[in-house]
């Protein structure tokens, strides 16, 4: 897909499910552990800072439910589909936190056009954004702005598809006899090949890359559709015990459970 045809996806999806987690995802147990990896780091590099930016917020779903986690804390979200940004500020009266959490129309490729954003924040994030640039190098001039909006001392965090960890995926599913999957048409996964060098490149030190949702990738993915006829079951009860056996596990042993999931984090710290 081209950018205006991602653009019109998204714009539908935001039509149709308005404040509802099904506007960005498909299953709520996924997103439970990207609240949990993130909430974590949030934790890790100095718990509730004062300022903290998502680019891709979708309808609020995470800054909401971090900001509830973190209450000294402020909370800014960037989306450029302007549907979602409304059903984030619904969502937020709805739970009571507008004062401290905004929401603002606007794109990743020109966050310096977003005028109401701070200069800089202590912590910027992505939660499944930057597979939406339908090329590489759009992709690195996202991290590029992405960065820019770090001071220094703080953190960039991008939970985005990896395309070397989902063919590992890939591997597990055609050992079991199953054909692989392939990414949504709308989506273009991370090559590291690129991204890593990229990140270093801009001034950033990657020092960490969590896999905190293999185990549950696996379960959904490959073990279940091996016994199902090929059919994913988001539903099913050990997608479930998947999710929180991850979540548990990831208190004490981050990436417990190898490479497997479609989505990585990423802990970029940027130098004072």
């Amino acid at each position: 897909m081209d950018r205006d045809q991602i653009r019109q996806h998204w714009t539908n999806w935001a039509n149709t499910y308005g404040g509802d987690l099904r506007a960005t995802t498909k299953a709520w147990t996924p997103k439970v552990l990207e609240l949990d990896a993130l909430s974590r780091r949030i934790r890790s590099v100095g718990g509730n800072r004062p300022s903290i930016l998502e680019v891709g917020c979708g309808n609020g779903t995470n800054c909401i439910e971090l900001a509830k986690l973190y209450p000294e804390s402020r909370f800014d979200g960037v989306d450029f589909i302007p549907e979602m940004v409304n059903a984030a500020a619904e969502n937020s009266q709805k739970n009571g936190i507008e004062d401290r959490v905004r929401f603002f129309v606007g794109d990743v490729l020109a966050l310096e056009k977003v005028a109401k954003l701070e200069s800089t924040y202590d912590i910027v994030f992505t939660d499944r954004c930057l597979i939406n640039l339908n090329t590489a190098s759009l992709q690195e001039q996202a991290i590029t702005a992405l960065s820019s909006k770090v001071r220094g001392g703080g953190y960039l965090f991008m939970i985005e598809n990896s395309f070397a960890t989902y063919q590992e995926q890939n591997r597990c599913r055609e050992m079991l006899g199953l054909n692989p999957r392939t990414p949504a048409t709308f989506n273009l996964f991370f090559d590291e090949t690129r991204i890593r060098p990229h990140i270093a490149t801009i001034g950033l030190n990657l020092v960490d890359v969590e896999d905190f949702i293999s185990l549950h990738d696996l379960v959904l993915y490959a073990l279940l559709p091996a016994v199902n006829g090929g059919e994913v079951d988001y539903d099913h009860p050990l997608v479930h015990a998947a999710m929180v056996l991850s979540k548990e596990m990831s208190a004490t042993k981050p990436s417990a459970f190898g490479s497997f999931g479609q989505n990585r984090l990423y802990v970029c710290h940027k130098p004072e």
